[in-house]
């Protein structure tokens, strides 16, 4: 019976597609990222982007007008779950930290599934486990809530929270809503005047004002 290897982290991303790097983010390589200048991000396929460009998305923008790198671990489709064990992941494998972490928080009713025959762990919400969810529903809400609290106790940087979707908001953070102003080319995720939006939103809430030439 062959063992089938399970990856670092959780990607939905693409093969061979020269917007992802190795890893499968939609991002620069790893190990080309100024470790001591970069942005984290993390999230769902409004984090990846998808429906815009690589530079129209607002992962790409803040960081931009912050003039640092981004990591952009955003995952099409996946959950709290995948949130959570990529960014335990990332300050299990880097110790230099971020200058932030910006965490766009997917629907509770998403999770990640080992599926045979997979390299990687796989998404699976609604469109797939619609049974199991609805039987699960209580259970599936009260560890996307416990994951949320304790992530924002026990990662060493400043998380900012964005939000697609409904989760009970912890009464300690900020959150910042990622709004369909427009739609991206797939007709479904939000476009590029929507993160722009939400860039400028995040760069207040980083307390980080651009000068007028950077704006």
């Amino acid at each position: 019976m062959d063992i089938v290897t399970q990856k670092d982290f959780i990607t939905g991303g693409p093969d061979n597609d020269p917007e992802y790097n190795s890893h499968g983010f939609r991002c620069k390589e790893f190990a080309d990222i100024d470790m001591d200048n970069y942005i984290l991000f993390a999230g769902s396929s409004h984090t990846e982007g998808v429906g815009v460009k690589p530079d129209q998305t607002f992962a790409h923008l803040v960081s931009a007008v912050m003039r640092c790198d981004q990591v952009n671990l955003g995952v099409g489709g996946g959950g709290i779950d995948a949130v959570e064990h990529n960014l335990l992941m990332w300050f299990l494998k880097h110790d230099k930290h971020p200058k932030a972490i910006i965490v766009e928080w997917p629907d509770y009713g998403r999770f990640i599934q080992d599926r045979w025959g997979q390299v990687n762990l796989c998404p699976a919400g609604m469109w797939s486990e619609s049974k199991f969810i609805t039987l699960a529903h209580n259970a599936l809400y009260l560890k996307g809530e416990i994951s949320y609290q304790q992530l924002h106790k026990i990662i060493p940087v400043k998380i900012i929270d964005v939000m697609h979707a409904k989760i009970t908001k912890h009464p300690h953070s900020m959150m910042i809503w990622h709004n369909d102003i427009d739609k991206g080319t797939d007709g479904d995720h939000a476009g590029p005047k929507s993160h722009i939006n939400t860039a400028e939103n995040i760069l207040q809430a980083l307390e980080f004002f651009p000068s007028a030439k950077d704006r």
